[in-house]
């Protein structure tokens, strides 16, 4: 620890399951993802979410590509930092669109999007995935936006929160899963596709950077983190959010047992569509 080591009298590691421990986990998440220093609750970078217009927030990005029936993921980057990052979009049975994980698109992306059906809602999956919020619920007024309970006052702080995902995901047919094993930090959400199979999507709790990791310096930085490595969850993701590997473990394995499983999507990485069950139970199986 940058000299000596730390006696273990000296200040303990706050539990991970604790408030302390989840502002700890916020402020090491943020620095790491973002190249910032971590301050209190951030306020200026709080600020600049709220303030600044939906063009300052694009960044390079990919195009919509299409995983399933009514399933479409767009890879996007993040500004002082080579992790790729995705959104995913459901079109929902009566045709509205749902977004987890929001990034702004340039205008012929966002026209592909619009196209697909209209904005109804908004999931920001957790406190470091809120970048991109408050623009898309100033563009899309009448879009529900939704966020995990534990999340709720983080994501508050930058943008209004219609409801939580546990509360209103259930009518529209999505299953929300809390993931056993670690601290309060995301939901999971099991998602039905029109031809009767499911997709399932995560948001930091597994990385798959393995198959496609970035390149040049950042990538090299990914891989001394150890981010890029097959599906699963990486070594900031253990730090961070993980305390009882044998439960997470079970858990990962659960969810290799849906029914029709037929993808996969992580906020940082590859999707998976083919042997999506397999993949999970390789990931559990490396915790």
């Amino acid at each position: 620890m940058r000299g000596r080591i730390r006696s273990s009298r000296e200040s303990p590691r706050p539990e991970v399951g604790s408030r302390a421990g989840r502002r700890r986990a916020d402020a090491f998440g943020h620095s790491v993802w973002t190249g910032e220093k971590a301050q209190g609750s951030f306020p200026r970078r709080e600020k600049r979410m709220k303030t600044a217009t939906w063009d300052d927030h694009i960044l390079p990005h990919g195009p919509l590509v299409q995983l399933a029936r009514d399933l479409w993921q767009v890879t996007g980057s993040l500004d002082r930092n080579p992790c790729p990052r995705n959104m995913v979009i459901w079109r929902r049975p009566d045709g509205g669109l749902l977004l987890h994980s929001p990034i702004c698109l340039d205008p012929e992306a966002m026209a592909t999007l619009e196209a697909l059906g209209p904005l109804t809602h908004i999931i920001v999956p957790c406190r470091i995935h809120r970048t991109d919020a408050a623009p898309f619920s100033a563009r899309y007024p009448n879009a529900k936006l939704l966020t995990p309970a534990c999340a709720r006052e983080a994501v508050a702080e930058v943008v209004e929160v219609h409801a939580s995902c546990e509360e209103s995901l259930g009518a529209l047919g999505i299953r929300v899963h809390t993931p056993a094993g670690l601290s309060p930090f995301e939901l999971h959400y099991e998602i039905p596709l029109a031809n009767g199979g499911r997709a399932l999507l995560i948001t930091d709790a597994l990385f798959n950077l393995g198959a496609a990791p970035p390149p040049g310096l950042g990538g090299l930085m990914l891989r001394l983190l150890g981010s890029v490595r097959p599906l699963g969850i990486t070594p900031i993701g253990r730090w961070t959010f993980l305390h009882n590997k044998s439960a997470y473990r079970d858990y990962l394995e659960e969810l290799a047992e849906i029914p029709g499983l037929q993808a996969l999507c992580v906020a940082h990485g590859e999707a998976i569509s083919q042997g999506t069950s397999d993949a999970l139970r390789a990931a559990a199986a490396r915790v």
